[in-house]
Order: structure tokens, then C-alpha cells, then sequence
């Protein structure tokens, strides 16, 4: 037991400290090369969700009581074309990959601009001290 307390009297304890950074400038082209990567990410995985959702909903007949609830108001036929759904949405999912990157690209400058002006924005941040442990002894004897 009280070798114990002495192992941990003699293992300093890392500080932590509290430190301000000052955030003064976001590189454009690296929010271009995240954003883009990101959103194209993010244009496959609703791509193929979509896909698997709109093939579940015509397996369980939810598409054709929508057609048939929409043909219910007076349009004589209603029906959904999924490839042209499909099509139309690849196609609007690459112009909004495209758009909402330029848009961050923008966003980042005005950022720049506006932190030239302002002097930045200030983070405090939590900073811990690394501390190494010393082992005393031949390690082959562990």
C-alpha cells in the first residue's frame, strides 16, 4: 500500500494551462480542397441513400399509393419515372457540390477580410503539458 502512494507521489502530474490563439487567416485553397472533398462525400452517400430508399418504397407499394393518392385529386394519370428522378438529381447534386464549395471559398475570405479589420478571432484553449515517465530498470526484465 504504501508503495502504491509512493509510485504515484513520484509520477508528476501533467498541468494544464490555459492558453488565448488568435485565428487571423484561413487559407482559401484549403477550404476549397476540404469542402470539396466533403461535399462530394456527402453528394454519394445521399446518392445512394436515395437509391435504396426510393427501392424500398416501390418494393412495399408506398410509390403507388402516392401515385394513386395524387390521382385522387383529378390528374387522370400520375406516376413517378425514377430514372429520370434519378438523373435529375445526380445532376443537381454535382451543381450544389460545386456551389456550396465556391460558397465556403467565399465564406473564408470574407472571413480573412473581415479578421484583417477586427485583428482576428481569439480561442482559448486548454493546453496539457506532456509529461514523460522514466522507467528505471532493464526492460527486458518486464
Amino acid at each position: 500500500m504504501a508503495r502504491r502512494s509512493l509510485e504515484k507521489s513520484l509520477t508528476p502530474t501533467p498541468r494544464v494551462r490555459r492558453v488565448s490563439r488568435v485565428v487571423r487567416d484561413i487559407d482559401p485553397w484549403s477550404v476549397f480542397k476540404v469542402t470539396l472533398v466533403f461535399h462530394f462525400a456527402l453528394y454519394v452517400m445521399v446518392l445512394i441513400s436515395s437509391i435504396l430508399i426510393w427501392n424500398v418504397a416501390n418494393a412495399t407499394g408506398t410509390v403507388d399509393n402516392v401515385e394513386r393518392f395524387m390521382e385522387s385529386f383529378g390528374w387522370e394519370t400520375f406516376r413517378f419515372d425514377g430514372g429520370q428522378i434519378f438523373h435529375n438529381l445526380w445532376i443537381l447534386g454535382l451543381f450544389l457540390v460545386f456551389l456550396l464549395t465556391g460558397l465556403a471559398v467565399v465564406v473564408a475570405a470574407v472571413f480573412n477580410l473581415i479578421a484583417d479589420l477586427v485583428g482576428g478571432v481569439r480561442v482559448s484553449v486548454l493546453e496539457e503539458e506532456v509529461v514523460q515517465r522514466v522507467v528505471e530498470g532493464n526492460p527486458l526484465d518486464r
